[in-house]
């Protein structure tokens, strides 16, 4: 079965592709010109150059190809709406377009959790009312608006990971959080609020092998999923984790939310007029950690078989690891 894994070059996308030859797809990488192929080069993978703001270079893309998997985005919290709008909704239904004109029998989306944002219930399932607290969730619900209208003309499947970390992760809210933690950063010794409210994470391992899951089963055509750990944790529980790991202590400081936000404020907007967006200093940033962000998987072990198999704690561990052996970060 050939199938084309857009986004091949990018942290998730290169875990998958991996996976995929091992199982004995053939697998095309879809690529931007500027983008760096050293993994697809060492696994021998084909490549095929697009874009998905260019509908024109598409149909070459998926020529010939089985399935897709769509893992390409813009994906920033601090981006311009237009870029959002182009390449994660516009992008997607150009590509779905050339999908049906070269008659593509499978497509799998890679959505997020973040389509959902803050949770009323705990865990929330699939069909919990959408409520994005950034722009890229709001995209990427359009984005999934546009997969379901195509639905009765190919097979398809959203998938909506959670919090991905892993090797090889050096651009992401994750690694972010992580090696600030890891360098004493300012931020990560404070507990905004209780520290009680809950967040959920995947190990991008357990991720690929979510979305190759969702490619074999039948069942899985025309649903949509949660892909991340059968578990959250509080934020107390995060830091006393990464603490243990990396040899930090864990904060000590509370703020109430109010406070937390009125002292970030400022330097968010000193950052931003420098050009120097930082997660950790986003009044938005604030806001997350004192909402709850828990979703339940048994509609994914149910119908896919799927299982988490990395507890936070081994895959940090794991992960820290590999920071250090690329001297990311320091051992203390």
């Amino acid at each position: 079965m050939k199938i084309l894994v857009t986004g091949a070059s990018g942290f998730i996308g290169g875990h998958l592709v991996e996976l995929l030859v091992e199982k004995g797809y053939d697998v095309i990488g879809m690529v931007r010109k500027t983008s760096d192929t050293s993994l697809l080069d060492e696994l021998d993978v084909k490549k095929r150059i697009a874009d998905l703001t260019e509908p024109q270079t598409l149909k070459g893309a998926v020529s010939g190809v089985d399935g897709v998997i769509h893992l390409a985005a813009y994906y920033t919290f601090h981006g311009k709406k237009e870029l959002y709008e182009r390449v994660n909704v516009k992008g997607t239904r150009y590509l779905l377009e050339a999908c049906l004109r070269e008659g593509v029998q499978r497509f799998v989306y890679c959505s997020t959790t973040e389509v959902i944002g803050p949770v009323k219930e705990i865990p929330a399932r699939e069909d919990h009312p959408p409520n994005p607290q950034y722009e890229y969730g709001r995209s990427k619900l359009r984005a999934e608006r546009v997969v379901r209208e195509y639905g009765d003309r190919i097979k398809t499947t959203i998938i909506r990971p959670s919090g991905v970390y892993g090797p090889r992760n050096v651009d992401d809210i994750s690694y972010y959080f992580i090696t600030s933690f890891a360098r004493n950063a300012l931020p990560t010794r404070i507990i905004v609020g209780s520290g009680k409210n809950v967040v959920q994470f995947a190990h991008v391992k357990d991720v690929v092998q979510g979305f190759y899951l969702a490619l074999e089963r039948e069942e899985s055509w025309g649903q949509t999923y949660f892909i991340t750990e059968d578990k959250w944790y509080s934020y107390l529980e995060v830091y006393d984790i990464l603490a243990e790991i990396t040899g930090r202590e864990p904060p000590t400081v509370r703020v109430p939310k109010w406070l937390a936000k009125a002292l970030v404020y400022p330097v968010h907007l000193v950052k931003v007029a420098a050009g120097k967006w930082d997660f950790m200093w986003d009044p938005k940033t604030v806001d997350a950690v004192t909402s709850d962000r828990a979703y339940s998987i048994e509609k994914a072990k149910r119908e896919l078989g799927y299982s988490s198999r990395y507890s936070l704690r081994d895959g940090l561990s794991e992960t820290v690891e590999w920071y250090r052996e690329k001297g990311i970060i320091r051992s203390c």
